[in-house]
C-alpha cells in the first residue's frame, strides 16, 4: 500500500504528465468512480435485476445467480434477465431508467449526481488535459459533469457509434462506454459470458486507444473482464507511465497487470485522486510550468549586464522578448470566446506570466538609467489599457492586470532607488479610457485595489501578495525597507494625483484662506487682555468654525487623491490636529519641510512646489486617518475590549508585532 506521501508524489507526477502532454492520456473508469453517486454499479445492479425475476417467481433466494441457473438452466445475462422483466425494448429501457435517472426522491436526497471525481475529470477535459475517457459504467454521470463545464462530448456506446466516427485525436472529448449504455439494453454487458469477447469494431477501437494513449485507471478491479485485461497486456505501450488508482490494496488480477505494464499504484479514493490531478494541472497551467530558477537567473543576468560599461544589448533584447510574449498571452483575447473558463483562473495565469517581465522592469527601474528607461516605459500604458471590443468588461480588461503589476513593480523600485524623475514619468504616462474617450494618467487610474476583479475576497491585498515576494528577491533590500518603499510609493502617488487635479489650485487657495481665518481668531484671542464672558464665547465659536472650515477644505483636498485602500499602515491619530503619521509618511513630510524647493521631490519635477507637495501630503494623511478610524472601529471585539491604534488599510488588519521572545 502506498503511503500518503508516495500517493501525492505519484499524483503530482501524473499531473505534470497530463499538463505536459495534453490529450495524450486516456482514462479507464470502473465502478469505483461512480460508487458514491447513489447509482447502482454494474454487478449490484445485475443482482438486483435477477432478484426482481425471483420476486416475480415468488421466491427470495440468498444467492440470486445460483437460483437463476437452477431455475432456468442457463447462467443469467443482462439480455436474458431483461427479457423476462420487460418483453419489449421500451419496457426494458423504462425499467433501467429507474436505476439511473433522478426521481423526486433522488432530488430530495441529493443523489444520482456526478461525484467529485466526475467533476474533477470534467475540469481536466475543459483544460484540454484529457480527451478520451473509457468507462465501464452504464450511467451518464461523466457526460453530465462534462456538459456542466460547457462542453459536449462525443459518445460511443455501441459498435454502430464507431462506424464513421472522426479520428480520436480530432475530438475535443470522447466518452467510450465499453460495457454499454443503459439507454441501449442490448449493448449492456457484465457477466463472464457477455465479457468473453468484444465486437470487432469495439475491439479495434480499444486497441487503438491502448496503443496511442497513456492510461490512468481508477475504480476497476480487473477481475471480471478477461478480454480487457488481455488487450491491455498485449497492446498498451509502456512509453507512457500507467497510473492505477484504487482506494484499497489492488486485487491480484489488477496488481499483476499493473506490474506487467510497469505502472504506478496510487492508494486513494477516486474523488481525492482526480481532485489532486485536476488541481495539479490547474496550478501548472497558472504557472505556465516556468522553471523556478528562471526569474532569479534572468534578474542576476540583467544586473550583471547593467554593471558593464557597454550598453546591455542582450538585456534589451531579452526584455523585448519577454514583453512580446506577454502581449501574445491568449488570456488577453478570450473575450471572443463563448466559454473562456473561470475568470479567477484566467487572472492567475496572467499574473504568473507577468512575474518575469515585472522582475526585469523592477531591475531596470532600480539599477537602470534614462537610456534603459526608454526600453520599457511606453509598454506600461499599453498593458494598462484594456482591449477595445464587445464583451465582458472584466475579460476586456484582463491586460490591465499585467499593466498594474508592471506599474507597481517599476514605481516601488524607483522609490527604493530615489529615482523620482522616473517616478514622475511613470505617474504621468497616459492610457486611453476606451475607444473615442479621453486619456487618463497611470498615477490616477492604476490603484492597487481597483485593477482586479470586484468579487475577489483578496481584492485589496492581491497585488501586494503577488508582487512583494518578487520585489524582495529582486531588489535585495530587506523586508522592512521594501514595505517602506511600497508605502512611500502609495503616498507619493496619491499626493501627485491630488496636486495634478484641475481643482487643486482653487481648493489650495481656499484652504489657506481658511487657515488665515484660524490664525486671525487665535491672534484676536491673544490680543484681547480682558475679554468679557460674552466676547469670550463669540471668540471661541468663531475659532471653532474657522478650524472646522479649514478641516473641511483639507478633506476636500485629500479626496482629490482617490485614496481607496492602499497598502499603508495608518493611525486614527492622523485625523487630529496633532496627528502622528507612520514613520514613512513623517519622514517624507519632514524632508519636504526641511529642504523646501531644494527637495529631490521638487528638483526632479515630481512636484511643482514644496508647499503644494507638503499640503497635499497632509491632506492625504487626513483622509488615510479617517479611513483607518473606520476600520479600527470595526475591530472592536463583541462586548467591548481594546482596539488597535493603527491598521493596514488594504487588509483591514492591525500589524503583527514581534514579541522579544520571537526574536
Amino acid at each position: 500500500m502506498s503511503s500518503p506521501t508516495q500517493a501525492d508524489d505519484a499524483l503530482l507526477s501524473a499531473s505534470f504528465s497530463l499538463y505536459s502532454n495534453p490529450g495524450a492520456y486516456a482514462l479507464l473508469l470502473g465502478a469505483g468512480v461512480s460508487a458514491s453517486s447513489g447509482i447502482l454499479t454494474a454487478w449490484p445492479l445485475f443482482m438486483d435485476l435477477v432478484g426482481q425475476v425471483a420476486t416475480l417467481e415468488g421466491e427470495e433466494p440468498e444467492d440470486p445467480e445460483a437460483w437463476y441457473l437452477d431455475k432456468f438452466g442457463v447462467a443469467p445475462t443482462y439480455e436474458g434477465v431483461l427479457e423476462k422483466l420487460g418483453p419489449t425494448q421500451h419496457e426494458r429501457q423504462r425499467l433501467l431508467r429507474g436505476y439511473f435517472e433522478r426521481s423526486a426522491e433522488d432530488i430530495e436526497a441529493d443523489e444520482k449526481l456526478p461525484t467529485p471525481a466526475h467533476r474533477a475529470i470534467a475540469r481536466l477535459v475543459r483544460a484540454g488535459a484529457v480527451r478520451v475517457i473509457v468507462t465501464l459504467n452504464f450511467d451518464h454521470l461523466i457526460e453530465q459533469a462534462i456538459r456542466d463545464e460547457g462542453l459536449e462530448p462525443t459518445i460511443v456506446a455501441s459498435p454502430a457509434d464507431i462506424t464513421g466516427m472522426a479520428p480520436l485525436h480530432t475530438l475535443d472529448c470522447c466518452v467510450v462506454h465499453l460495457h454499454g449504455d443503459y439507454l441501449d439494453p442490448t449493448s449492456m454487458r457484465n457477466t463472464v459470458d457477455e465479457l468473453g469477447e468484444y465486437d470487432p469494431a469495439t475491439q479495434n477501437l480499444l486497441e487503438r486507444i491502448l496503443q496511442d494513449y497513456g492510461l490512468i485507471v481508477a475504480g476497476w478491479s480487473a477481475a471480471y473482464d478477461p478480454v480487457l485485461r488481455k488487450a491491455i497486456a498485449e497492446h498498451y505501450s509502456t512509453r507512457f507511465t500507467m497510473t492505477w488508482i484504487e482506494r484499497s490494496e489492488a486485487k491480484e488480477d489488477a496488481a499483476q497487470l499493473r506490474i506487467l505494464k510497469k505502472g504506478v499504484a496510487v492508494t486513494a479514493d477516486a474523488d481525492t485522486a482526480f481532485g489532486h490531478l485536476a488541481d495539479g494541472v490547474a496550478a501548472l497551467t497558472a504557472r505556465q510550468s516556468r522553471h523556478p530558477l528562471t526569474i532569479p537567473v534572468a534578474v542576476e543576468t540583467a544586473k550583471r549586464e547593467l554593471a558593464g560599461r557597454p550598453v546591455a544589448i542582450g538585456l534589451h533584447d531579452r526584455l523585448r522578448q519577454e514583453l512580446g510574449r506577454l502581449h501574445d498571452r491568449p488570456e488577453f483575447y478570450v473575450y471572443t470566446q463563448k466559454d473562456p473558463g473561470p475568470y479567477e483562473e484566467l487572472v492567475e495565469r496572467v499574473e504568473e506570466a507577468t512575474l518575469l517581465p515585472a522582475a526585469l522592469v523592477a531591475t531596470l527601474a532600480y539599477w537602470g538609467s534614462p537610456e534603459t528607461d526608454r526600453w520599457w516605459l511606453s509598454e506600461v500604458p499599453r498593458f494598462a489599457t484594456g482591449v477595445d471590443g464587445s464583451g465582458s468588461v472584466r475579460l476586456l480588461n484582463l491586460r490591465v492586470v499585467s499593466g498594474a503589476m508592471l506599474f507597481y513593480a517599476a514605481g516601488i523600485a524607483a522609490v527604493a532607488a530615489q529615482r523620482y524623475d522616473l517616478l514622475g514619468q511613470l505617474f504621468a504616462a497616459r492610457r486611453s479610457r476606451g475607444q473615442g474617450r479621453a486619456f487618463e494618467t497611470l498615477g490616477a487610474s492604476l490603484r492597487s485595489s481597483s485593477t482586479y476583479y470586484e468579487d475577489a475576497s483578496d481584492r485589496d491585498t492581491r497585488l501586494h501578495g503577488k508582487l512583494a515576494p518578487l520585489l524582495q528577491d529582486v531588489l535585495k533590500i530587506g523586508h522592512e525597507p521594501l514595505e517602506d518603499a511600497w508605502q512611500a510609493f502609495e503616498l507619493l502617488r496619491m499626493t501627485w494625483v491630488a496636486t495634478q487635479h484641475q481643482s487643486f489650485d482653487e481648493l489650495r487657495d481656499e484652504y489657506w484662506r481658511a487657515d488665515d481665518k484660524v490664525l486671525s481668531t487665535e491672534e484676536l484671542a491673544r490680543a484681547t487682555e480682558e475679554p468679557t464672558d460674552t466676547f469670550d464665547d463669540v471668540r471661541a465659536t468663531e475659532h471653532r468654525f474657522a478650524f472646522e472650515a479649514r478641516d473641511r477644505h483639507l478633506g476636500r483636498l485629500g479626496r482629490l487623491a482617490r485614496v481607496g485602500r492602499p497598502h499603508i499602515l495608518a493611525s486614527e491619530r492622523e485625523m487630529r490636529d496633532d496627528w502622528a503619521p507612520n514613520p514613512v509618511v513623517r519622514r517624507l513630510i519632514d524632508d519636504v519641510q526641511l529642504d523646501g524647493n531644494a527637495s529631490p521631490l521638487v528638483t526632479t519635477g515630481l512636484f511643482r512646489k514644496s508647499g503644494d507637495a507638503l499640503l497635499a501630503m497632509q491632506a492625504v494623511s487626513a483622509v488615510l486617518g479617517a479611513t483607518a478610524t473606520d476600520l479600527i472601529e470595526k475591530q472592536l471585539p463583541p462586548g467591548g475590549g481594546a482596539m488597535p491604534w493603527e491598521i493596514w488599510l488594504d487588509s483591514g488588519l492591525p500589524p503583527v508585532r514581534e514579541s522579544p521572545g520571537d526574536r
